[in-house]
């Protein structure tokens, strides 16, 4: 998915094949083009635990007439076919449903893909969008538009372009996310023309039934919150395939959770951390003096939708120790939450 599903203007390549290198010098085999359809073929093999991984590659569909238009097609596919270096067209006008760090994703690369208009539409307010604030900054430097407080209800094809049906939001009661909820408003319809329509409204596990493992909501699966076991047997699972579309950094939490309790499961203690560097207790300035220094992050400026080359163009050696020494307050927030 890191390979697949991330832009490489956001993940070098080079970067994620020395990663995977590194795994495979320690001695874990990777094996690929080999599709899993059964959990017993492999302890048959002589496996003694396995961790089901398989993540969220499905789009999630909006429901709604037309969706399935020549022209429209959901995120998920989207990236992929351009990660995997095929001849993706997009056209003048592209149009993005959805309002999570994939939507931003799908808007950037479109217009790294020549798209002249990229539009993201949203049927919440902006602050309730669950991207990340400085992927929506960059996708506005990069000139993609946003329309907030709007949801489509249909689309059509009109002389070779789809034609979009949308209605304008209000924002009513809080529901279960904790944010209002987006509510028609009556007699407010309005039109909106593209070349392509990206869906990027969730994801879901696709053919997670098939490894006949206990269910939960969208085709997950359910595991114990702590061991990551399933049925309390010799399969544990964790990722997007239990939690739903969440971020890499949660999936590899999630696979060093497992990790502990396989390692447990097979007899060991547990202990999976490796000290890579002796730690020495470090005075940290006070709160003022390390706000007041924090470093800002270099990004390309010239060129940057010409080609997928990294955006963000990392630290020098003497702002990176510079930022290393400042404090954080990881617990400002809380207590001035508690105050």
């Amino acid at each position: 998915m890191m390979r697949l599903g991330i832009p490489a203007y956001r993940l070098p390549r080079d970067i994620l094949e020395c990663e995977i290198e590194e795994i495979k010098s320690i001695g874990v085999e990777i094996r690929t083009n080999r599709q899993i359809d059964s959990l017993d073929g492999l302890f048959g093999e002589g496996y003694n635990a396995v961790f089901v991984a398989t993540g969220a590659h499905k789009g999630t569909r909006m429901g709604i007439e037309g969706e399935d238009s020549p022209g429209v097609v959901d995120c998920i596919s989207f990236l992929r076919s351009v990660n995997l270096g095929q001849r993706v067209g997009v056209g003048d006008e592209v149009v993005v449903v959805g309002g999570g760090n994939a939507a931003i994703d799908a808007s950037r690369t479109a217009r790294r893909l020549g798209a002249r208009k990229v539009r993201i539409l949203y049927r919440r307010a902006r602050h309730e969008m669950p991207a990340s604030d400085e992927e929506i900054e960059a996708a506005l430097a990069e000139g993609v538009e946003f329309e907030f407080l709007v949801s489509p209800i249909k689309v059509s094809n009109e002389d070779g372009k789809l034609m979009i049906t949308l209605v304008r939001n209000q924002l009513g009661s809080v529901d279960n996310t904790g944010r209002r909820r987006p509510e028609p408003i009556p007699d407010s319809e309005f039109f909106v023309s593209c070349n392509t329509l990206i869906t990027a409204i969730g994801q879901e596990p696709e053919k997670s039934a098939r490894f006949r493992l206990p269910q939960g909501k969208g085709g997950t699966i359910r595991v114990d919150p702590e061991s990551l076991c399933v049925d309390g047997g010799r399969i544990f699972a964790g990722g997007d395939i239990v939690t739903g579309p969440a971020s890499v950094i949660e999936a590899i939490a999630a696979g060093r959770q497992a990790a502990i309790s396989i390692d447990k499961y097979l007899g060991g203690n547990g202990d999976i951390d490796e000290m890579l560097v002796q730690q020495e207790p470090v005075e940290l300035p006070g709160l003022e003096e390390g706000e007041r220094f924090r470093p800002q992050m270099p990004c390309l400026l010239d060129g940057v939708l010409d080609s997928f080359s990294e955006t963000e163009l990392g630290y020098t050696p003497d702002t990176a120790s510079s930022e290393a020494r400042r404090c954080l307050r990881c617990d400002l927030e809380e207590k001035e939450e508690r105050q």
